[in-house]
């Protein structure tokens, strides 16, 4: 029985690294789904409150809008900005803008600028005339108050899947 647990030990640390190592090896990403075109909600936050008196802290706001294909331009259909209430503050972009392959575009709102409240969003339609690889839609928080400095990103979510053209 001594002579049991003398190996055991070994033999199982061994047999553990091994069935460990096989889940270690990185497995091909699947490739992601090609679309035709979305609409994408992208919440971001003009300020944030901290504090036991919630004091506010201004934040700026990029909306960056990256076009991740290789070969197809997109074409940015509309950019809404709308305040933590839902109601339309701003239209950004009511002509279509188009976005060559691997290029980007962004939409800025100002630190001062509070307008939306705290918890505002933007709504993005893009589309192409095939299908692609999705664009990388995300908000882009920085403040820098009171000697401090603060920045934080906010990842688009797909609401819709737009049929093309």
């Amino acid at each position: 029985m001594a002579g049991y647990r003398r190996y055991f030990l070994p033999i199982f640390s061994f047999w553990l690294l091994i069935f460990l190592g096989f889940l270690a090896v990185p497995v091909e990403a699947a490739p992601p789904a090609l679309s035709r075109g979305q609409l994408i909600f992208v919440p971001v936050y003009s300020h944030i409150f901290f504090g036991d008196r919630q004091q506010s802290f201004n934040l700026s706001v990029t909306l960056s809008l990256r076009n991740t294909d290789l070969t197809a331009p997109i074409e940015i259909t509309s950019v809404r900005y709308y305040d933590e209430k839902g109601k339309l503050v701003k239209d950004y972009a009511p002509p279509a803008i188009t976005i060559e392959p691997l290029a980007s575009a962004r939409f800025y709102v100002k630190e001062s600028d509070v307008s939306a409240g705290s918890e505002a969003s933007f709504l993005v339609r893009w589309q192409s005339p095939q299908k692609i690889s999705p664009p990388i839609i995300e908000g882009l928080m920085v403040g820098t108050s009171f000697g401090q400095g603060i920045s934080f990103t906010s990842p688009g979510r797909v609401l819709q899947e737009l049929s093309g053209k």
